[in-house]
């Protein structure tokens, strides 16, 4: 099995219910970064093989508020890989359930997840680019990684 980038995708789809709502009746954001969180986790255990932990989250985006009744889609998609760390890409879209149509992108954000061993960060398998954009989203997920690393430089 390669370590590409199209296996190293994760999807989950949901109903918003009220039990995902904020007093004022729209999802509540920790609900939808929660989502985003354990399907950017599934993303990057495929890869890894293991186990993984969020180390950080970049730039969470708020697009579009989503309501009690609107279905929503989670992807993650891993697009960079460093020693033990990996850069996924996830994005929640939102489809209104009387109008199922293209999703309208609602939140944005970069994971930042470690392979974990024996309570350890572990290397990670180098990630396989096989198409142009799979190359594009690489060169993203790089730059990403280099932001990250410059600022917390010691």
């Amino acid at each position: 099995m390669t370590n590409n980038i199209s296996f190293s995708r994760a999807e989950t789809c949901l109903i918003m219910e009220p039990s995902h709502s904020n007093p004022h009746g729209n999802v509540h954001g920790g609900e939808l970064m929660k989502i985003m969180d354990n399907t950017a986790g599934i993303a990057a255990a495929k890869h890894a093989k293991g186990d993984v932990v969020t180390a950080r989250v970049d730039e969470i985006v708020f697009h579009k508020a989503i309501h009690i009744g609107d279905i929503v889609t989670c992807v993650a998609q891993l697009c960079y890989v460093g020693k033990s760390s990996m850069q996924v890409m996830v994005s929640i879209g939102v489809h209104e359930l009387d109008n199922y149509s293209e999703p309208d992108t609602a939140l944005t954000a970069f994971f930042t997840m470690v392979h974990m061993v024996d309570n350890k960060p572990a290397k990670v398998p180098e990630l396989v680019v096989s198409t142009k954009e799979e190359e594009e989203l690489y060169k993203l997920g790089e730059k990403k990684h280099l932001e990250i690393k410059s600022k917390y430089k010691k």
